[in-house]
């Protein structure tokens, strides 16, 4: 878990982050967000919202087990929900996360 907060705040310094749930679900419409990342204590409903706009997008989003505060640690702003916009650090989050997100779990299952 420390690998995926240090990409993250990388990708923050380097401005290929996006933060909060309002500005995720922009960047996510404009087909600009790679990947949208939850932390694991935000709520159902957020997170079911965030899956939907992934969705929409054509993209993948994944629930990670650091909270909200080791997040925005890791981040150095404080949000729940982040957008990654670029490929690149998308694919290293999602090699470092392991397995595939919860969100095609459940497509496959049906």
């Amino acid at each position: 878990m420390d690998k995926v907060l240090s990409l993250l705040g990388l990708c923050r310094r380097a401005g290929r982050l996006q933060a909060g749930f309002d500005v995720c679900r922009e960047t996510a419409r404009a087909k600009k967000a790679a990947l949208l990342i939850a932390a694991g204590d935000v709520s159902e409903k957020t997170y079911k919202n965030l899956r939907y706009e992934a969705g929409r997008a054509g993209i993948q989003a994944v629930r990670i087990q650091a909270g909200m505060a080791e997040l925005s640690k890791a981040c150095g702003i404080k949000a729940g929900v982040v957008a990654v916009t670029d490929e690149g650090f998308a694919g290293a989050l999602l090699k470092e996360y392991g397995g595939i997100p919860e969100s095609q779990q459940r497509e496959k299952e049906e």
